[in-house]
């Protein structure tokens, strides 16, 4: 049985993964092709897709909005404090874990907290959806607005592309691929790729 944070260590090194993040542009993807895909959903994006093999979530807020759909989770990531899932020790927001029983890093968002996540589990190859670090007009998230979120654009964003763009070359030195998916992504750290020829792969 998969319990315990140790049980996922290099668990899948000849796999890939596809990370679906929150932003607008996901609503353009044809999400079912993920059915057949190992996936990390973060935070809310079981509204999008709600099959994902793995979820993410460290808002302490969805706990009490989606307790059920939580608690359907195959397998779920979070951090020491919250009311269920695979804990994982906060070490910060500045930095990356390549040892998570070490602790974890934010880099100020749920992706990057997904990120150290799937190359703990030992993947080569991941893609990322969603991750367009940008509002759409009114919409900040693929579901409308998120908590506080209506000016990302100064404030959060600029500080997870930093985290992103800080780690991008250390992956690469390590044979880790990462392609984002988004077509209007303000970060350009990870090569884009198209989603219908990532979902090829």
């Amino acid at each position: 049985m998969l319990k315990e944070l140790t049980d996922f260590k290099n668990l899948h090194p000849t796999k890939h993964c596809f990370i679906i993040s929150s932003g607008p542009s996901l609503k353009e993807l044809d999400l079912e092709p993920l059915n057949r895909r190992i996936t990390f959903g973060l935070n809310r994006s079981f509204l999008a897709f709600p099959n994902s093999y793995y979820h993410c979530a460290f808002d302490h807020r969805l706990w009490d909005l989606y307790p059920e759909e939580l608690k359907q989770s195959r397998f779920l990531f979070t951090l020491d404090d919250r009311p269920s899932g695979i804990p994982i020790n906060l070490l910060g927001a500045d930095g990356f874990s390549w040892d998570l029983e070490e602790g974890i890093y934010s880099g100020y968002t749920i992706s990057y907290f997904a990120l150290q996540l799937a190359v703990y589990m030992g993947f080569k190859e991941i893609y990322f959806l969603g991750l367009d670090l940008k509002n759409n007009n009114e919409e900040t998230h693929f579901f409308g607005r998120d908590f506080n979120s209506a000016n990302h654009d100064n404030t959060e964003y600029p500080k997870m592309r930093k985290s992103f763009e800080k780690v991008a070359n250390l992956l690469k030195e390590r044979g880790i691929k990462v392609y984002n998916c988004s077509p209007v992504s303000t970060l350009d750290c990870f090569p884009y790729i198209d989603y219908a020829e990532a979902i090829k792969r």
